[in-house]
């Protein structure tokens, strides 16, 4: 008898679909992008910039080369300022110790007598030349300073600005804080001497004003040191009375200066 075929087991169930486990932190919601709306009035939208902006553009890249190129100057210039302000400060230190160690002063002149010589004959006949002699006294203040009075100055005599007589300075040195006695000659002319002149030299003794003016060439020198020479100028405002032999000196006054 054949033999049956053993019967197949039955299929296994169907396996159930478990659902996905839910992640552990589930990703945020995505914002949504915000968008805002500008109004700007159509007058004010331009396409191209205005030409204020290239104006205003143009002068800050000017001001920032200039800055850069001042910027080399500025220490020159502190350098330049500092060493002005030494040199300031040094000259005048040297300066002030000058006038306090030497203390500077022009000389001063008087005419203390006047002497006539070769005075013309009253009797008439070739009127010699009269010769003038100034003995004047020369007085220095200065502390430390000496001066040198070089030969060849010029003087001249004169009587209400005629020229009555000329000559020529002689050489002589002073030092300082001293008085020294000077002597100065004049050389009358032959040309017709004023009136009130003629009158005196024959013996009238009424008031002659007289201007002595004497140009000096001068050397100032301390101790050893000798500097350049300076031009002086000197005047004399004399009024005599009789110009006969030695003149009365009425009064006088005399004025000097360096030019």
């Amino acid at each position: 008898m054949a033999e049956r075929a053993a019967p197949l087991p039955p299929p296994p169930p169907p396996l159930e679909a478990k659902p996905a486990a839910a992640p552990a932190n589930p990703s945020p919601t995505p914002r949504l992008t915000e968008t805002y709306v500008v109004q700007v009035p159509k007058e004010q939208i331009y396409r191209i910039p205005p030409p204020e902006n290239a104006k205003l553009v143009e002068q800050y890249r000017n001001n920032h080369n200039n800055r850069h190129q001042r910027r080399p100057i500025i220490p020159c210039l502190k350098w330049t300022i500092g060493i002005a302000v030494v040199a300031g400060i040094l000259a005048a230190t040297i300066a002030i110790i000058y006038f306090l160690v030497v203390r500077p002063a022009d000389p001063s002149f008087s005419v203390t007598r006047l002497v006539l010589k070769n005075i013309p004959n009253p009797r008439g006949g070739s009127p010699p030349k009269p010769e003038y002699h100034f003995t004047m006294s020369v007085d220095n203040p200065s502390l430390r300073m000496g001066y040198s009075y070089v030969a060849g100055g010029k003087a001249i005599l004169a009587h209400h600005g005629v020229e009555i007589a000329v000559g020529k300075t002689q050489a002589f040195h002073q030092g300082y804080q001293n008085t020294t006695t000077y002597q100065l000659v004049l050389q009358g002319s032959h040309i017709l001497l004023p009136k009130q002149i003629q009158s005196s030299l024959k013996g009238s003794k009424d008031v002659i004003p007289l201007s002595l003016m004497i140009e000096f060439s001068v050397r100032k020198t301390i101790g050893v040191l000798e500097m350049g020479n300076k031009s002086m100028d000197v005047t004399c405002d004399i009024k005599v009375s009789g110009l006969t032999k030695e003149a009365r000196i009425v009064s006088q006054g005399c004025k000097s200066k360096f030019t």
